[in-house]
Order: C-alpha cells, then sequence, then structure tokens
C-alpha cells in the first residue's frame, strides 16, 4: 500500500460536507478519487477486509463507492469530537451491506473470494477508469448546458 497522506488527517478540517458523487464537477474528481483510494486501502489494510466485502474493483461500482465514501465522511464526524463506537458501528453495517452486494453473481465472475488482501491497484486500469469519470462528467456538463439553451 502506498499512501500519499494520511487518509484521515489529510483534508480533515477542509470537509464541508458528504461526498454526493452524482453533483461532483469533472475537476473536482480526480483530487476526490484519489482520496478514497488512498482511505479505502488503509481501510482494508487496518481491517483485514475480504475482497468479499471490498474487491479489487471496488471502484467500478456504485453501491460500493457510495457505501465507502458515506463511512469515510462518518468515520470523519465521529471521530472529531469523539464518537469513534458510532463509527466502528457504521463499519458492522456497511461492512455487511457490501459484503451482500458482492455476493451478486456478475461481481463474483470477475472477482473471486481471496482470504487476504493481495491486491494492489492496477495504475493503467485506474487510470483508464478515472480519464472515463471526469470525461463523462465533462459531456454531462456540456449535454445539461446545451439542454438549458
Amino acid at each position: 500500500m502506498t499512501l500519499r497522506h494520511d487518509p484521515f488527517t489529510a483534508g480533515f478540517g477542509e470537509q464541508s460536507g458528504p461526498t454526493h458523487w452524482p453533483s461532483m464537477l469533472p475537476d473536482e474528481a480526480q483530487p476526490a478519487w484519489a482520496e478514497l483510494r488512498d482511505w479505502v486501502e488503509h481501510l482494508v489494510d487496518r481491517f483485514a477486509l475480504e475482497t468479499r466485502v471490498i474487491p479489487p474493483c471496488w471502484y467500478r461500482h456504485n453501491t460500493l463507492v457510495e457505501s465507502l465514501s458515506a463511512l469515510r465522511d462518518h468515520e470523519r464526524l465521529c471521530f472529531a469530537p469523539s464518537g469513534a463506537v458510532y463509527w466502528f458501528r457504521a463499519l458492522r453495517e456497511v461492512e455487511q451491506r457490501m459484503s451482500q452486494a458482492c455476493t451478486d453473481p456478475v461481481l463474483n465472475q470477475r472477482t473471486p473470494p481471496r482470504p487476504d488482501r493481495t491486491w494492489t491497484t492496477d495504475q493503467a486500469v485506474w487510470q483508464t477508469f478515472l480519464d472515463e469519470d471526469v470525461e463523462g462528467r465533462e459531456l454531462r456538463i456540456i449535454d445539461e448546458g446545451l439542454a438549458d439553451r
């Protein structure tokens, strides 16, 4: 695991609210994805979460992205004034939800379960995903701008 910064304290005081992926602008997407990726990889290592809970392709599945984003945002809020136990309850609930989502036969065909995190994110696949995500957001803004005319 390579951390570019501490996933807990990075941006802790800068968080203005929860992450809302559908409304994120293209220039916000790449840094948000990088921050979430660091946090997810750190979370998997910290709690030895299995691939049946968080598979290597987690970022390609909206249920997992939204769940992990919510959990990360919740962690920041809980630990700020000292509500850590609430975060651990949320982790348990979200872990169960993600584990259920990962039982989807389509997801299991792509990512067979492994006992430990033995994966690293393929940088080329990650970059392609980011480029496509940002391009899609840019196209959506253009389409919405044309619709307003």
